[in-house]
């Protein structure tokens, strides 16, 4: 029979896997919009300068 205790640290060790996955896939999503950004503003510099 499963022992209370091995079934909070189980849930404890999966929570924070989760965590670990939500963070890296929030932090890589934002990373990508800021260089989309940063992309778009350097085509609109690039288009003025050429003016």
């Amino acid at each position: 029979m499963t022992n209370l205790g091995d079934l909070v640290v189980t849930i404890f060790y999966l929570a924070v896997a989760a965590v670990i996955i939500t963070a890296v896939v929030l932090f890589s999503r934002s990373h990508r919009k800021q260089k989309e950004q940063l992309d778009r503003i350097e085509d609109q510099l690039n288009h003025l300068i050429k003016k």
